[in-house]
């Protein structure tokens, strides 16, 4: 099968563009034994204190959830999710599928990571054992607060792209993962039409979200959230791409909030034998970065050194 689809790019994690550049795949190489063991993320133990459950309403209006909603998010310190990611691209009749991990830690720390599954001559994902997916690492973003740390597995290489002051509390709102954390309704309502949907089931809401802003535009055409009716979280995101030709569907699985994660988790390392581009222009530019306009370039006396 072709590799045809979108990932989520370090585009994403920078205040003035969004998620998943599309461009074609290559085959993922597997990291260097000393790289896997790097990307390995830290330990992660579930908190004893978890945001309270909020009460089940089924005749709740769209103002009454988006203010339960940014409610519930206000209280996420940290948040610590497993992912299913099933990307449609018909116009090349494929599908591809990805297992993840992302934590996040208030108030501008983030790290997304995404292996592709392997699959079978029919296309279905294949299991190396009954709890196990067959997979490969694709692709890891890391924001530190004041860099973005994008890995390419394929290429070995490692993009460090800076964030000026105002960008990074803005890199977790506008990130690969948009809806999942710092749920703000006043400022959602200003970026998105939002609308309540029938709900998937009785243990969730449904909501439609259209981007109002260009920048948003350039990231998805349209979004739908199932939130978790009781613990007012997102337990699945789906994107459609900007042409409405492909769709991003992330399932959410074995959310922990306010878990005790290692600050290890957010820091960007060098490996071995990839290659560090730091700042990129140009044909150095992952096909899936920001514009130049989005990442100024830091004064060469401020620039990070390797």
């Amino acid at each position: 099968m072709g590799r045809r689809g979108a990932t989520i790019g370090a585009a994403g994690l920078l205040a003035a563009c969004a998620a998943g550049g599309s461009f074609a795949f290559g085959q993922a190489a597997q990291p260097p034994a000393a790289a896997r063991k790097a990307l390995a993320p830290a330990e992660v133990q579930a908190a004893p204190a978890q945001p309270q459950a909020a009460p089940a309403n089924p005749g709740i209006d769209l103002e009454t959830l988006l203010k339960r909603w940014e409610g519930q998010s206000s209280k996420l310190k940290t948040l610590d999710v497993v992912i299913f990611r099933r990307d449609d691209v018909p116009a090349f009749d494929e599908v591809e599928y990805y297992e993840g991990r992302a934590l996040f830690k208030s108030p501008n720390l983030a790290f997304i990571d995404f292996k592709k599954i392997k699959q079978d001559d029919a296309g279905k994902p294949v299991k190396k054992d009954e709890t196990t997916w067959d997979s490969t690492h694709e692709e890891r973003i890391i924001c530190t607060g004041n860099e973005v740390w994008q890995y390419k597995s394929d290429t070995r290489q490692i993009f460090v792209f800076p964030l000026e002051k105002d960008q990074a509390a803005k890199a977790i709102e506008e990130g690969p993962l948009p809806f999942l954390f710092n749920m703000k309704a006043e400022e959602a309502k200003q970026r998105y039409e939002i609308g309540l949907m029938p709900p998937p089931n009785d243990k969730s809401f449904g909501i439609s979200i259209k981007p109002k802003l260009d920048v948003d535009k350039e990231s998805f055409s349209h979004a739908f959230v199932q939130l978790d009716r009781a613990y007012m979280l997102p337990v699945r995101i789906v994107l459609v791409s900007p042409d409405g030709k492909s769709k991003k569907d992330f399932k959410l699985e074995s959310v922990k909030p306010n878990a005790t994660v290692k600050e290890e988790n957010f820091v960007g390392k060098e490996f071995a034998k990839w290659k560090v581009i730091r700042n990129p222009a140009g044909e150095e530019r992952p096909r899936n970065a920001p514009p130049a306009a989005a990442a100024r370039p830091v004064p060469a006396a401020a620039a990070p050194r390797r």
